[in-house]
């Protein structure tokens, strides 16, 4: 130990004989570091870590597939919930969520404090045990309070119970007004307890209020209603496969049991939870993840070639120590305990850049970026960074420690330090700076995609006009409001005081907002064939009143909007979006035209279309998915809506009079979710927005390292061969003459490295195909431009030397000094 004190001792009085190359190596290697251990950290909470349950990789989320181009979610009838639980035997047990048309995912909390919107679950008895979850406080359901009108129970969050309630356990055991209902409360969650879930699972969410599904399965709707979000726990022993291979047949049994199942030809898919939840995330996560693999191999090459030319001008020493018998190994050791100490100083440098950038990430998250509480620095990422660290002392300053070792004594006492370089040791400097740059490229020409991308989803235009249009969410309980009469009064009173407030140009509502997730979806025939295969076909479905398409600047291609005359009274309409003519009836008008809406032989299967709208992107800016159907407010109006209302300026500004409005109506109303509709558009950019951020920063760091790196081998170079230069100076070479060779010599190596780069990154742009929008991953215009920017950087780069060449006084370079 003392004696590797003692080695320590030496290494940090030889690097502090050269603060300079021992500041910018260190610095080097805490931003490659830095960026290595935070997408780690990231990677690490997202995809690696499991989920807080009860042997989670047990735990699977059941899709239900309805035929090509039709329903494709986790989403179950509850019938078919019932048979899974009766047939399974691969798994322990299914627990199950209910969603829209059942209960509401949203309540009104009134009673103690202000009244608000909140979160509300509904699940079965048996859900929190399926996961392994145990209330800090209180029970969990009994199978008694999930039966269908049974008492009226629910459990709360964590967050909720600290929130509204200040932690008082005494809450357990009172009651709490929900929607106007009374509800005894039974238990508090763990404050660690999330529900992770897949961007698809619409019907049921991480809520801050749970309740028992009290689902009446003697009077539940067909079996194409697929109503639940069912949960299943492998059974010990059982595999995946297994599992897959048994729900197989059970999906065989339907089929044939029920014509519904047949003619939609029902799938039913198994899935990991885990690999359900961060499906969307994973392959951003990792091309980030190879992107900062390629900084620290360029962060490495850089701090080898600093570690190079500092030994190089160190042969002397060396060579002296040699002489007096110091063996190899010992030279080696010592130049790698001051790699060591390098690595050390950037990795915890590296740390506090990760701490930063973490803390950057948590002030302004990605809107769907899955698990965001589970990233945090832990042993893990710990034990990343110490092997990152160790791997670039390998990488950075083991090569610099062999070739210094290696020196002859006798020939470089003779040379002396300044004639020591030779044209080896400069090949493997050009080598080195030719990887960097190679590796740049790629990087760069990534980022550049991306930007590219961003760009075109900047430019699309969803079907409405977001930027001045401020949106807001209510539920009238059915205790103050039991019926349609009542719900439509209140709606219509509302809809005039906020037409009235000053700056408003048009209001209109819809059940559910563009961008807020997916919602129900409505199965629909227009031929034979479609009619025999029900739910073959399905499209998106909302509820809008008259003023909406207006209030968004929705176009109408054909036909007419609704208006206040398509009320329950008046025949069954309904207005459809472009992709839905073109698909049922191509090339004629469907204004007039009848569709099908329920399976042959249901009482009124059909609607008129009375109007075509604009395809509205309502889940996905970059894609048109599913067609669209429209039904009016009137004919059967939701108790839950979303309104837009259109102002003249900034909608912000409209705010205050929306919540007077509702207030002077109710005021035990909450108001929820009151932003501009921009904020959901933005929100659906922000992983594309995500990605751009990190990979441009990449690319940048990537590109000053290559420029730093060229202008040292550049600058090393001018001074090895400064009396070359002040020769050829004085023999009458004209300046501009050496300038241009200096240059030239360095670009040889630039622009053979960077075509190598792009080749790569040609190969290697179908890598990131799926998170580019309207750009092709060969784009030639990207590719060009990034040649052209790191050509000119290095230009420049390769210019500083030179003009620095041209400036030897030749008098003192032939007196050698």
């Amino acid at each position: 130990m003392p004696f590797l004190a003692w080695n320590l001792r030496l290494a940090a009085r030889a690097l502090r004989r050269s603060p300079g190359v021992t500041t910018l190596a260190v610095a080097t290697l805490a931003v490659g570091i830095g960026a290595a251990t935070t997408i780690f950290t990231v990677l690490n909470g997202v995809l690696l870590r499991p989920l807080p349950y009860a042997a989670p990789e047990r735990i699977a989320i059941i899709w239900n597939d309805l035929g090509e181009g039709a329903q494709s979610l986790p989403a179950v009838s509850a019938l078919d919930f019932l048979d899974y639980r009766e047939r399974s035997r691969a798994f322990e047990g299914f627990a199950a969520a209910s969603g829209p048309g059942l209960v509401r995912l949203r309540g009104n909390l009134t009673g103690e404090g202000d009244p608000e919107r909140v979160d509300l679950s509904p699940v079965t008895a048996n859900f929190f045990p399926l996961l392994g979850v145990t209330p800090v406080l209180g029970r969990s359901f009994t199978v008694a309070e999930e039966q269908a009108n049974g008492p009226r129970v629910a459990m709360l969050s964590h967050r909720l119970w600290q929130r509204r309630y200040a932690g008082d356990p005494a809450v357990v055991g009172r009651t709490i007004q929900i929607d106007g209902l009374e509800h005894l409360v039974v238990g508090i969650l763990p404050g660690a307890f999330r529900l992770h879930l897949p961007a698809e699972a619409f019907m049921v969410t991480d809520a801050e209020i749970w309740t028992p599904l009290q689902f009446d399965y003697g009077r539940a709707p067909p079996r194409n209603y697929t109503g639940f979000t069912v949960f299943g726990r492998l059974a010990e022993g059982r595999t995946w496969a297994q599992a897959q291979a048994e729900m197989d047949g059970i999906a065989a049994q339907l089929r044939a049991e029920h014509p519904v199942h047949a003619g939609s030809n029902l799938r039913i898919r198994v899935i990991p939870l885990l690999e359900d939840v961060v499906k969307h995330a994973r392959p951003t996560l990792v091309l980030l993840m190879a992107a900062v693999g390629l900084v620290l191999l360029i962060a490495c090459a850089n701090v080898a070639n600093l570690l190079l030319t500092r030994a190089t001008a160190r042969e002397s020493e060396f060579a002296l120590r040699a002489a007096l018998g110091a063996d190899r190994g010992t030279m080696v050791r010592q130049l790698l305990l001051e790699g060591t100490l390098i690595a050390g100083a950037g990795g915890a440098l590296g740390l506090g850049i990760t701490f930063w950038a973490l803390a950057l990430l948590r002030a302004a998250p990605p809107a769907d970026l899955p698990r965001l509480g589970d990233i945090r620095v832990d042993g893990a990422v710990l034990g990343f960074a110490l092997l990152v660290s160790a791997t670039t002392v390998l990488l950075a300053a083991l090569v610099p420690a062999l070739r210094a070792s290696r020196a002859d004594p006798h020939a470089a006492l003779q040379a002396g330090a300044r004639g020591s370089g030779g044209r080896d040791r400069q090949r493997l400097r050009e080598v080195l700076i030719g990887a960097e740059v190679a590796l740049s490229v790629v990087l760069l020409v990534g980022a550049g995609l991306m930007v590219r991308s961003f760009v075109a989803l900047q430019g699309v235009r969803p079907g409405f006009e977001a930027d001045d249009v401020l949106t807001f969410q209510l539920a009238l309980p059915a205790a103050r409001y039991p019926d349609d009469t009542a719900q439509a009064n209140f709606f219509r009173a509302l809809e005039e005081r906020l037409g009235a407030l000053p700056g408003v140009v048009g209001v209109g509502q819809i059940n559910k907002l563009p961008l807020t997730g997916s919602g129900t979806l409505q199965p629909f025939a227009y031929n034979e064939a479609t009619a025999r295969s029900w739910e073959s076909v399905t499209a998106d479905e909302r509820t809008v009143s008259p003023g909406f398409f207006d209030a968004v600047d929705a176009r109408l291609v054909s036909g007419r909007r609704f208006t206040d005359r398509d009320d329950a009274d008046a025949p069954a309409v309904a207005i459809v979006d472009r992709s839905l003519a073109e698909l049922a009836w191509p090339g004629q008008d469907p204004v007039g035209r009848r569709l099908q809406v329920q399976p042959t032989g249901s009482e009124n299967p059909y609607v008129e279309i009375i109007g075509v709208v604009e395809h509205l992107r309502l889940n996905d800016l970059t894609r048109e998915t599913l067609p669209q159907i429209y039904w009016p407010s009137g004919q059967g109006r939701p108790a839950v809506v979303a309104y837009a209302v259109e102002g003249q300026g900034d909608p912000a500004a409209l705010a205050a009079g929306v919540r007077r409005a509702v207030a002077e109506l109710d005021k035990e109303l909450p108001v929820s979710r009151l932003e501009p509709m921009s904020s959901y558009v933005a929100a659906n950019a922000a992983q594309r927005r995500f990605s751009l951020v990190l990979m441009g920063a990449l690319g940048g760091i990537a590109l000053l390292l290559a420029a730093v790196g060229v202008f040292g081998v550049i600058s090393y170079s001018v001074s090895q061969r400064s009396r070359e230069f002040g020769i050829r100076l004085a023999l009458g070479e004209d300046p501009a003459h050496t300038r241009r060779s200096v240059v030239a010599g360095g670009m040889r190596v630039v622009l053979l490295s960077i075509a190598l780069g792009l080749g790569a990154a040609l190969a290697g742009s179908r890598w990131i195909a799926g998170l580019l929008y309207q750009v092709r991953p060969a784009d030639p215009a990207t590719f060009a431009a990034i040649a052209l920017l790191l050509a000119s950087v290095a230009a420049l780069a390769c210019w500083l030397p030179a003009r620095r060449a041209t400036r030897v006084d030749p008098a003192l370079a032939l007196r050698g000094e």
